[in-house]
């Protein structure tokens, strides 16, 4: 009889420390699981300031006036990287960045590429490598599409709204200036620059707004001069019908305003935070 109620005394104390066992395993995975959820909920929605914008290198960089200029035997090159998603087809040789290197029947010609304005970053380095590869006359065009546009004088379809991806592109290295309308400041915190003004959501505002930009010389010769951001997309489509600038001022609206900015680069640092990484476990969670 007791080497029965030993054997069951066993059991019973085995039994409950495997149970103890699954329970730790289950609340470990639960942890990780409710971690991983978490570290996605928390990812930020803003980047680092840009202090100082990069320095382009001048002789890489054609403005419009020395684009006019040019012989007629130079080569344009399109280089944009959408120009599948693109109605606006130039008619000229279209080349992407990464194959140019191997174009070596171009190294003595002079060549201006055309990007969309916005990389300017990556050209000004793709040109400094191929210069040392064996061109010797490769420039871009500065303001890409849209100078394009007007020096060519075609009727390109463009848009006097840029993308949250080509304003942080630009943000990088094109000096212009940012607006804010019916921006909270810690919205503003999250913009990769300082507005230079940021104005309410009121019809007095509105009054302001025009009367800024009427006592602004628009430049028509340049790139984008100023970026006008909103809350979001709503508000931008209000905006826009009650505020409006000649086609050929470069004033701009960012598409979707901040709230489309921060999706955008909420998206792109859950791909880069989450790049090759799964959850420790099948989550039946609602995010």
């Amino acid at each position: 009889m007791s080497v029965c109620h030993s054997n069951l005394l066993y059991r019973l104390l085995f039994s409950c420390t495997v149970l103890s066992f699954c329970c730790q395993i289950s609340a470990n995975e639960i942890n990780n699981c409710q971690e991983d959820i978490q570290n996605y909920r928390d990812l930020f929605t803003h980047l680092p300031i840009n202090q100082h914008k990069e320095s382009l290198d001048k002789t890489f960089w054609l403005t419009i006036e020395q684009a006019r200029n040019l012989s007629d035997d130079v080569v344009w090159i399109d280089v944009r990287s959408n120009l599948f998603n693109s109605d606006n087809q130039l008619g000229i040789l279209t080349i992407p960045l990464n194959h140019l290197e191997k174009k070596d029947f171009l190294y003595d010609k002079t060549v201006v590429l055309v990007g969309t304005g916005f990389e300017q970053q990556t050209i000004n380095r793709t040109i400094n490598t191929l210069r040392q590869k064996g061109y010797k006359h490769l420039f871009a065009l500065l303001g890409g599409i849209r100078t394009w546009s007007k020096l060519k004088e075609q009727n390109l379809q463009l848009s006097n709204t840029i993308t949250p991806e080509e304003f942080l592109l630009g943000s990088k290295t094109i000096n212009w200036q940012i607006i804010t309308i019916g921006l909270m400041p810690q919205d503003i915190n999250t913009l990769p620059e300082k507005p230079i003004r940021n104005f309410n959501l009121s019809e007095e505002s509105n009054l302001a707004i025009k009367h800024f930009f009427k006592n602004k010389i628009i430049n028509n010769d340049t790139f984008i001069q100023y970026v006008l951001i909103p809350p979001n997309e709503h508000i931008t489509k209000l905006l826009k019908r009650k505020l409006t600038f000649p086609e050929s001022s470069e004033v701009v609206w960012l598409e979707g305003g901040l709230a489309g900015y921060q999706q955008y680069v909420k998206q792109q640092a859950n791909l880069i935070n989450n790049a090759g990484k799964s959850l420790s476990k099948p989550c039946r969670l609602t995010l």
